[in-house]
């Protein structure tokens, strides 16, 4: 059989879920993927005619998760996290243990069978911003959520 000819599934970006404690999973619209790149290390050894190159230490880009808002008000999950952050780093309560979490970025096929998961370790809230205000706009307020972490595995 020729493969060309056998159709292959590939991975929807529609079918996935956040798990960070304290969060409501379904509230989640959006989110980007762990992006992991080396550093470059160039040098010149003594009689090279050219720089060498060599892979330096791992880094890790953040990441953005997109989330509607409840109109009641009741979910304030994004804003106690970030006040968490704040607490720690301006040194009146906590430390950074008390806001690092634990994230899952969870991806499943099309019957809802988990296919891939990426689960980022020592995550914290990095920035929080929300869509602007427009009047006679009618689509939902947006909270946007910048997250770093050490790494994913």
């Amino acid at each position: 059989m020729n493969i060309a000819t056998v159709p292959r599934n590939l991975y929807q970006n529609w079918q996935f879920a956040i798990e960070i404690n304290g969060f409501d999973v379904a509230l989640f619209q959006k989110s980007s993927l762990p992006k992991t790149e080396f550093e470059e290390v160039t040098f010149a050894p003594a009689g090279s005619l050219f720089d060498q190159k060599v892979a330096g230490r791992m880094k890790f880009d953040d990441i953005t998760l997109e989330k509607g808002i409840l109109a009641d008000g009741s979910e304030d999950a994004a804003r106690q996290w970030l006040q968490q952050v704040g607490a720690a780093t301006l040194g009146i309560g906590g430390t950074p243990e008390m806001y690092l979490r634990e994230l899952d970025i969870v991806q499943y096929d099309r019957t809802g069978v988990e296919t891939r998961r990426w689960h980022l370790h020592g995550a914290w809230i990095k920035a929080l911003e929300y869509d602007d205000l427009e009047g006679g706009n009618t689509n939902n307020t947006i909270e946007k959520l910048t997250l770093s972490y050490q790494y994913w595995s």
